[in-house]
C-alpha cells in the first residue's frame, strides 16, 4: 500500500514538473514590446499591486514608426505567477521618430490589415493585438488595438494614426 502512495505521488510531482514546463515554454514571455514603466493603481496584500503598464514596439514592416501601449495589469498572486487575466482596457499612441517607409521594398497598401503586435492576457485564450490598416486617400497609416478572446472579445479598442507623408 505504501509503494503505491509513493508512486501516485512521484506520478503527480512529474506531470507538474512536465505541465510546468511546457506553460513557461508556451507563455513564459509575456510582452513582445520594451517595457517603458508601470503606475501602480490597486495595492495588493499577497504579490504584486495592479498597475496600468507602458510598452513601445516598432512596426517591423515599416522603418521609422514606434507605437505605445498602455494597459490594465492585474497583479496578485495570480499575476505575479502568469494565471490571472488582464482587463480589456488600453491606450494607443504612435509616432513617427525618423522618415517612414516599408522595409523590403514592399509597398504600403501591400502592408494593410497585418498585425504587428499581439500578447496574451490570460493564461490561454486572451490576446491584445494591433493590427495595422493603410489609407491610401490621406497617406496614412493606423493602428488599431483590440483585446480578443476565442468565444467575444471585448469591444474597448483604441486608434492611433501616423502620416506618411509623401512616401507611397
Amino acid at each position: 500500500m505504501r509503494r503505491w502512495v509513493v508512486s501516485i505521488a512521484v506520478a503527480l510531482v512529474a506531470l507538474l514538473v512536465i505541465f510546468g514546463a511546457a506553460y513557461l515554454f508556451l507563455f513564459g514571455s509575456r510582452s513582445e514590446g520594451t517595457n517603458i514603466g508601470a503606475v501602480s493603481t490597486t495595492f495588493r496584500f499577497f504579490g504584486p499591486n495592479d498597475k496600468v503598464a507602458l510598452d513601445r514596439f516598432d512596426d517591423d514592416a515599416i522603418d521609422g514608426v514606434a507605437c505605445y501601449l498602455s494597459r490594465a495589469r492585474t497583479g496578485g498572486i495570480g499575476g505575479a505567477v502568469g494565471t490571472a487575466e488582464d482587463p480589456s482596457r488600453l491606450s494607443l499612441a504612435c509616432v513617427a521618430y525618423a522618415p517612414v517607409k516599408p522595409k523590403n521594398n514592399a509597398t504600403l497598401a501591400s502592408l494593410n490589415d497585418k498585425d504587428v503586435f499581439s500578447e496574451r492576457a490570460s493564461i490561454l485564450f486572451k490576446t491584445i493585438e494591433v493590427r495595422r490598416f493603410f489609407d491610401s486617400e490621406r497617406n496614412t497609416l493606423c493602428y488599431v488595438a483590440i483585446s480578443t478572446k476565442i468565444i467575444n472579445g471585448s469591444p474597448v479598442n483604441a486608434t492611433a494614426c501616423v502620416n506618411v507623408g509623401a512616401a507611397k
